[in-house]
């Protein structure tokens, strides 16, 4: 079943004109989140960010079109999900830049865990993760999908390594994003991750992290795009100025996972993993997710 213009419908009953952008140049946004404890807490927030990138990409989008927290359940109910579960809601390029957009939303189960490694891996690391390679796909600096969540998907598609999480490095040696996950990890008292300068995701659970982070006394870095990095490394080629070097913890984002723990970043293995700082920010956002963004 599928959640459309205010009503619960079969798959199949859905229609879109042979005419929408979306078959002609794959045109359309998407967003993907999941409920916590029964609670659809970040659906407000995804909602947002549809609205936003179809006004900056011109992609008709009537809000009032938008699911709500009673869409989410009421489709859930007709899928006779139990427990929590997964929702996208998709958003076609429309006719034109002004109309034919259609807004519909699904349901799937929660997915399968990432394939972790644990004490057992080479005896380096103490607890289990996922592990992080550099990514093949490079950063373009040139583009702004990289900010929006679009259905032109298939390079990040292309890229994902069954293995762990490839992890995309920018031109000024900082690494950046995952295929399907934003970077955090923690120097110190400080939680660092690539700022929006970069032409990354603005990932929801991203925000949050940062969010809750600060609550707990934690110092937040988004540090920027920093060109002169790249002039430097051109100069000489064995300069090296990469924080994330020396990090102590490492963990990925996204909306439907929640916190990944890595265990090894680019076969630098982390004893501890996930790191103490990762467990306390992790425990403090899955207790918020669960009240429905409720703070005690």
């Amino acid at each position: 079943m599928i959640w459309v213009a205010g009503q619960i419908v079969p798959d199949d009953a859905l229609k879109i004109s042979a005419l929408d952008r979306t078959f002609e140049h794959g045109l359309g946004l998407f967003e993907t989140f999941r409920t916590w404890n029964g609670h659809a807490t970040l659906l407000a927030r995804h909602l947002a960010r549809m609205r936003s990138s179809a006004e900056e990409l011109r992609l008709p989008l009537e809000p009032a079109k938008l699911p709500d927290e009673d869409a989410v359940s009421a489709l859930l109910r007709a899928d006779n999900r139990e427990g929590d579960a997964v929702l996208r809601i998709t958003l076609s390029g429309g006719l034109s830049e002004t109309e034919g957009g259609t807004v519909w939303m699904r349901s799937m189960p929660l997915p399968r865990p990432l394939r972790m490694v644990d004490s057992g891996f080479l005896a380096k690391i103490k607890g289990s993760g996922v592990l992080a390679f550099p990514s093949t796909l490079e950063l373009d600096l040139t583009t702004p999908l990289g900010k929006h969540k679009t259905l032109n998907y298939w390079q990040r598609r292309l890229a994902c390594d069954e293995r762990g999480e490839e992890i995309v490095i920018s031109p000024d040696g900082e690494i950046v994003e995952g295929m399907r996950t934003n970077v955090f990890y923690v120097v110190g008292r400080t939680l660092r991750t690539a700022g929006l300068s970069y032409p990354i995701l603005p990932g929801i659970m991203r925000e949050l992290i940062l969010e809750r982070a600060a609550r707990l006394g934690m110092a937040v870095d988004e540090f920027p795009f920093d060109p002169m990095k790249i002039i430097r490394k051109g100069a000489d080629p064995d300069w090296d100025e990469s924080v994330w070097s020396r990090a102590e913890e490492v963990f990925l984002t996204n909306s439907v996972r929640g916190v990944v723990p890595v265990a090894s970043l680019f076969a630098r293995y982390y004893c501890e993993c996930p790191g103490p700082w990762t467990q306390r920010i992790w425990q403090d956002t899955r207790d918020w997710l669960e009240r429905g963004g409720i703070d005690p």
